[in-house]
């Protein structure tokens, strides 16, 4: 009676992890009805992405018209001016607060002379071009992301079934859970249950790099005559 009941108790635990991987798992597929920002929003939904971990619609690529409706910045050569480059690099980095990046535009546009439009539309391009490239990382590592942990819940999942399907019996005296077969599995879910939790803030990353382009470019054109 007593191997049976802690065989019992193997097979309620393993019944209960399977339950929670398979509500954390789709948790994390889901895709919810919110998108990433309003910079992002295409003129029609970009093909579902499978490995796409977080539940705002994923968008590749930062659409140029939703953030900036200045001169043209297709073809525009930022990188030859050093002020400009280095700009860039100032307004872009998150440690650069948006009152200081907009300061700094302010000082970059009243030393500009009569090129003013053209620089500040240099230093646009430079801009949307590293935070666009940023977002695309960070996209890309969400995605490497959700396909690990797809395939942590096939794994699991076949633990899980080898549980239910070969009950071992344990010796005596060992409780269910100090099993190695139900330790793995465990390990496995809370690595994939603290990889779920961790999500809710690295879902957020690509809007955040939306909404600072968007203020920033905001800034530029303020500046433009």
């Amino acid at each position: 009676m007593l191997v049976s009941y802690r065989t019992a108790g193997r097979r309620r635990l393993a019944a209960a992890l399977a339950f929670a991987l398979g509500t954390t798992a789709a948790a994390a597929q889901e895709t919810g009805a919110g998108a990433q920002g309003e910079a992002a929003r295409p003129a029609a939904a970009a093909p579902a992405n499978k490995d796409w971990p977080c539940k705002q619609i994923l968008v590749e690529e930062i659409s140029l018209p939703t953030v900036w409706s200045g001169p043209p910045i297709e073809n525009v050569e930022w990188r030859k001016d050093e002020r400009t480059t280095d700009l860039v690099t100032l307004i872009s980095a998150r440690r650069t607060t948006l009152e200081a990046a907009q300061k700094a535009i302010e000082e970059f546009a009243a030393a500009a002379g009569a090129d003013k439009n053209a620089r500040l539309t240099a230093l646009f391009a430079g801009v949307f071009e590293t935070l666009n490239s940023e977002r695309g990382h960070i996209i890309d590592g969400l995605t490497r992301f959700g396909r690990k942990q797809k395939a942590l819940a096939t794994r699991i999942r076949a633990e899980n079934s080898e549980l239910q399907k070969n009950p071992a019996e344990t010796p005596p005296g060992v409780e269910p859970a100090d099993d190695p077969a139900t330790q793995k599995l465990q390990l496995d879910l809370r690595i994939f249950d603290e990889g779920r939790k961790s999500l809710s803030f690295a879902c957020e990353a690509p809007t955040l790099v939306e909404q600072r382009l968007f203020a920033l470019a905001r800034a530029i054109q303020n500046e433009m005559e």
